[in-house]
């Protein structure tokens, strides 16, 4: 009569399975079931706790299929052979005592041989428990076989995917167990397929590492619950950092053996291997891992090859450059724990690493120290091609003050050697692409911030390429001061083209003009100044744009921003008829206008003062100067001028382009033989054309023996200087040289 309704047999079923499994049993329905063998059909299935594990039911199932044991009614009762389990939801806990329930269940079995029924659940869940805790981890979609034998040994064999209850998406490979349990062993076969490597990690750790990768494990376990003997073979594939495609290649086979304590929840593993001294052993241990996961693994190098490293470093996403080929060997130990991190210290042996068309870097021995989420460079000598060194000294930071601190020190050191690196970084060191520096530099990082460069060093025979000038900076000699973002360079030598100059130099950030600078140009060739200025000067235009005569260039983002304050002297000019020196000035640059204030300098001997302006804006640059002259000698006498000077473009254009204007003050002057004024003052205009100057003077006023005289003065076609003067009705006309020599 399959399915009929069989309610008034529950009772008898209950009493059945209590016997069967050690503990209360409570069944909603029952139904007859013929089809799978003489049993029953239960419905809404529960089987209690035993005592000793909690309250919480050990299962509850819809429905359970019972096999009844035929050779059990001939002795008037009613067991069961096999129960098969649907939809089942199992608790295994460990109790506060030590042991797990499922070994009240199993141990009862033993002493009650024949007597527990076959188990089978397919696709049900395992839970886990911890007194009355229940843990975030579990089994799901679980297969599971108990089989007793008449010798009281049980057969099991199980199968689940792992998974963690605070996790949505997972993407686990199945456990499978097989293997038998007498009472007192477990003697067991463990396989994992193949999984995610973040899966794995993140049922220890749920942030997980950022490593995805293939793993999977075969592990043989034997001997009592408290003390299991593993032995057992990893396999890792394709590993890569979380924001890199996988790359195939070959996969690392890692035997290893250890001991698992079900009891105190704790695993202890290290790796094996077939050589006596393996250059790489591991050691893992976890503890309370089915409750609150805490683990540390361990790492010992023995010899281990860098060049190895670095094609694990690429592997994982290490930016080095493909050419990179690197030597020598690796040996320490590395540790990590949760939640302290990790901890060790390795060191290299023999270390070199090269890169084509430049010198290698090679280190004898070069340690890194980590401690927690700190990793220490101990201060270590890197040598550079045959000749150079480098004391190299460094600290890495993880975590909430997280930060690198890197020192070099070094006696000499090659620009060129360092750049193919990286290394090249240090300020005015990395605009060189040649030269020498000695000294030590100190880089300071963090998160969010740019990093800072501090120390002190000399710079040799580099050069650097300034925007606005014809010809590089090439730097003989120039000591550096470096202060975070600030720059100090002093007992600066140095030269553009064939003009030589000393100095000083700051980069100071903060300051509006962040150039300052000190300048001293012992001599300088007029013509080659200015083709070095050329460039900042004049801006060149396309052919159409001046044929066309479309304007200015547009100003160079390089000249839009420059920002500079600094003093300037020039102790001689040559390339011209007249002897001139700028003693000092003071030169304000702002963008495409530039002025040199405070200017004190001397033409012929003869001392000028003022101010000049260049403007940059137009299509040619244009110059306005104000000031004066001082103590000009003309015609036995002296002049004074006080005025102005406009003029535009460069070269000879500069002279015929040229306009003045202004005052002028003399005294002795013997201007004619008829004429000789004690003094003259007046104002004046002043233009160049292709026969000279043209001057023009208006409101003169004349001091001649105990005269005053008052009138006007102009050049003459001649080039000769004509002066008209009146006093009480009297005109008086003198012409004499001109009155000063062509600018």
């Amino acid at each position: 009569a399959p399915y009929l309704q069989a309610d008034f047999f529950r009772p008898t079923i209950e009493r059945a399975l209590e016997r069967g499994l050690g503990r209360r049993v409570e069944v909603e329905e029952a139904h007859f079931n013929l089809f799978t063998g003489p049993g029953f059909t239960l419905s809404r299935v529960t089987i209690h706790e035993d005592p000793r594990a909690g309250i919480e039911p050990f299962a509850y199932m819809e429905s359970l299929d019972a096999r009844v044991r035929l050779l059990s009614l001939f002795a008037r009762r009613l067991d069961f052979s096999s129960l098969r389990l649907g939809d089942a939801s199992i608790n295994l806990v460990k109790t506060d005592a030590g042991p797990w329930n499922f070994q009240f269940l199993l141990g009862g079995a033993s002493a009650m041989a024949g007597a527990m029924p076959a188990i089978k659940m397919r696709g049900g869940r395992v839970n886990f428990k911890f007194g009355d805790t229940k843990s975030v981890l579990y089994f799901n979609d679980t297969d599971l076989d108990v089989s007793p034998s008449n010798d009281g040994s049980v057969e099991l064999r199980f199968s689940g995917a792992p998974s963690r209850t605070d996790r949505s998406a997972q993407n686990f490979g199945h456990f499978f167990v097989r293997g038998t349990w007498n009472g007192q062993r477990l003697n067991m076969k463990v396989e994992l397929e193949r999984s995610a490597v973040e899966e794995v990690a993140r049922l220890l750790d749920r942030r997980g590492f950022g490593i995805h990768g293939i793993v999977a494990f075969n592990a043989q376990l034997s001997g009592p619950p408290s003390h299991l003997e593993i032995v057992g073979q990893l396999q890792v594939d394709d590993v890569h950092r979380w924001d890199l495609l996988p790359k195939r290649g070959g996969g690392w086979r890692i035997g290893y053996k250890g001991t698992l304590d079900l009891r105190r929840e704790r695993l202890e593993l290290a790796s094996t291997s077939e050589t006596p001294n393996p250059p790489l052993a591991l050691q893992f241990r976890a503890w309370n891992f089915l409750s609150t996961p805490q683990w540390n693994a361990a790492a010992d190098l023995a010899h281990v090859p860098i060049s190895t490293l670095v094609e694990v470093a690429r592997h994982m996403g290490a930016a080095l450059p493909e050419n990179l080929t690197a030597e020598g060997w690796l040996s320490g130990s590395v540790r990590y724990s949760e939640p302290d991190g990790p901890a060790g210290r390795v060191e290299m042996q023999d270390a070199s690493f090269t890169l084509p068309d430049a010198q290698p870097l090679r280190a004898a021995s070069a340690a890194v120290a980590i401690d927690r989420q700190a990793f220490s460079l101990e201060p270590s000598t890197v040598r550079v091609g045959e000749s150079e060194s480098a004391d190299v000294q460094a600290s890495y930071t993880l975590g909430a003050d997280a930060g690198l601190d890197l020192k070099i020190t070094t006696k000499g050191l090659s620009v060129a050697d360092l750049q193919p690196f990286g290394l090249a970084a240090i300020p005015l060191v990395e605009l060189t692409p040649q030269g020498t520096w000695r000294g030590s530099a100190r880089y300071r990082w963090s998160p969010g911030d740019d990093g800072e460069w501090s120390g002190d060093y000399e710079l040799q025979n580099a050069r650097i390429a300034v925007d606005g000038l014809a010809d590089p900076l090439r730097i003989q000699s120039a000591s550096v001061n470096l202060n975070g973002k600030r720059v100090a360079v002093t007992r600066l030598r140095a030269r553009v083209g064939t003009v030589a100059f000393t100095g000083e130099y700051r980069w100071e950030p903060a300051t509006v003009r962040p150039h300052k600078f000190r300048i001293v140009i012992p001599e300088v060739d007029a013509v080659e100044l200015q083709r070095i200025l050329t460039p900042t000067l004049v801006r060149e235009r396309g052919f159409l744009a001046r044929t066309l005569r479309l304007g200015s260039a547009p100003l160079p983002e390089w000249l839009k921003t420059r920002r500079a304050d600094g003093t300037l002297s020039i102790e001689s000019f040559t390339g011209t008829d007249a002897k001139a020196r700028i003693e000092s000035a003071r030169l304000l640059w702002d963008g495409a206008l530039i002025r040199l204030v405070r200017v004190k300098a001397e033409v012929d001997q003869i001392a000028l003062s003022g101010e000049v302006a260049i403007d940059l804006a137009g299509a040619l640059p244009h110059y306005h100067l104000e000031g004066k002259l001082h103590e000009v000698a003309y015609a036995g006498g002296k002049l004074d001028f006080d005025g102005s000077l406009d003029t535009e473009g460069s070269g000879v254009e500069l002279l015929a382009n040229a306009r003045a204007e202004g005052r002028v003050h003399g005294r002795s002057i013997a201007f004619a033989p008829e004429a000789d004024f004690r003094t003259i003052a007046g104002c004046f205009e002043v233009s160049y054309g292709a026969g000279g100057p043209r001057w023009k003077l208006s409101g003169l006023e004349v001091l001649q023996g105990g005269d005053t005289y008052y009138g006007t003065g102009a050049t003459q076609t001649d080039g000769r200087v004509l002066i008209e003067l009146a006093n009480r009705g009297r005109q008086f006309r003198y012409t004499g040289a001109l009155l000063a020599p062509a600018p």
